[in-house]
């Protein structure tokens, strides 16, 4: 591997040594604000899910076409996070934070002034190019940045953040669609990301560069990266995680209004209740953190994978709402689980790999929506139940030595 490519690759180096971790109190006011942008930025992908309907009636477009109110904006988030992954390590994390933040809060402000659905899905794409920012570079952030004792925490606080705005959005999404004007979700968003960039601003610590990051630098290692089986194992699993929460939640707000005739309200409070499973990730990983992220991860696929198999009953609300808590547990020990998969198997690359894992993620995300939005209840969760299964055996498999010939 030549120098630039090993600066590139290293997580929380580079030419110049950082400063020791900030104090503690300190670092928990950074930590928090990351993390409110972790759940108030993606949100904007998945309120998209409850007001598909609402994008139909205002625009007067079909089913197909309203999905891609969320999947032109998680395409060009996914695709955004290969730039800033490598623009973060060459300028530093506090630059790309701050400048993508006030990016993401002036297009999300366009956003609502959109005059027809042509120029709604521009403003849209944009605004997920922007907001592409938050998610790798604050987690590559917290890794550099965080006490040694309190970086596995720190990280897990971060990742069930980003699943947390799964649920923030839908709940944002389906009460702005029940009881306010679709701009709604938009314009007070712009007015938090703008505060959000003044405190990034004086909060973070001063930037840490690394000029002899490039394009080819980062090619080279995400090259090397698509060499190594494991690794490979673990970014197709990722395709899985995000697109199976994204299609179980469209199908799963679709079930519950049609067949079972719920109102707004009660779909909301299905959601909330689903975000209990959020806080199996911070408990899992505080006490059984020494079982491993890899044995972690593939507990939490199979933990998913329970849960969409209890919502196949869906003729009644009980297993609906206990198949969304137990998927939502499993996915959340997932994400941090594949993270710390990644370190350890390329640990000498694991800037590169999570930021590409991240890709991937919400490349998922946006391949779940679409089918979600064209097959039914449950071909959908028994498509998902498939992936999953398979993302856990790649994933079991993923930190196995090969096999002596």
């Amino acid at each position: 591997m030549t120098a630039p490519t090993s600066q590139l690759a290293r997580t929380g180096t580079g030419p110049h040594d950082p400063a020791p971790a900030p104090a503690a109190p300190r670092f928990a006011l950074q930590l928090t604000l990351l993390t409110v942008l972790a759940v108030a930025v993606p949100a904007q992908l998945y309120l998209a899910i409850p007001m598909a309907g609402r994008f139909r009636t205002v625009f007067g477009v079909d089913a197909g076409s309203a999905a891609w109110a969320g999947s032109c904006f998680s395409l060009a988030y996914a695709l955004g996070f290969l730039l800033f992954g490598a623009l973060a390590d060459r300028v530093g994390h506090r630059p790309v934070l701050v400048a993508g933040t006030v990016a993401t809060a002036l297009t999300t402000a366009v956003l609502s002034l959109s005059p027809d659905y042509g120029w709604f899905l521009a403003f849209r794409t944009m605004q997920g190019a922007a907001a592409a920012c938050i998610a790798p570079v604050a987690l590559a952030y917290v890794a550099r940045h965080a006490p040694d004792v309190r970086r596995s925490l720190a990280l897990s606080v971060l990742t069930t953040g980003l699943l947390g705005s799964g649920i923030a959005g839908q709940v944002l999404g389906q009460t702005v669609s029940d009881h306010a004007s679709w701009r709604t979700a938009f314009w007070p968003a712009a007015v938090l990301y703008l505060t959000a960039a003044a405190g990034l601003r004086l909060l973070l610590r001063d930037p840490v560069t690394d000029p002899s990051v490039t394009v080819a630098s980062t090619l080279a290692v995400l090259r090397g990266l698509l060499r190594t089986p494991q690794a490979v194992a673990v970014f197709a699993s990722a395709l899985t995680v995000f697109g199976s929460f994204v299609a179980f939640y469209a199908v799963l707000d679709r079930q519950l209004e049609g067949a079972l005739g719920m109102s707004g309200r009660q779909v909301l409070g299905v959601q909330a209740i689903g975000a209990v499973g959020l806080l199996a990730a911070p408990v899992v990983h505080r006490f059984a953190a020494a079982r491993g992220p890899r044995r972690l991860a593939t507990a939490g696929f199979l933990t998913a994978l329970t849960g969409l198999l209890v919502a196949q009953f869906r003729s009644a609300p009980v297993p609906l709402v206990l198949g969304s808590v137990v998927f939502v547990a499993g996915i959340s020990l997932v994400v941090p689980g594949l993270v710390g998969t990644l370190h350890r198997i390329a640990p000498h690359s694991a800037g590169t790999a999570v930021s590409f894992n991240t890709f991937l993620l919400f490349v998922g995300a946006s391949a779940g929506q679409l089918v979600a939005a064209h097959t039914g209840y449950r071909t959908t969760l028994a498509i998902l139940a498939a992936a999953v299964l398979l993302a856990a055996f790649a994933v079991a498999r993923a930190g196995r030595p090969p096999a002596r010939h």
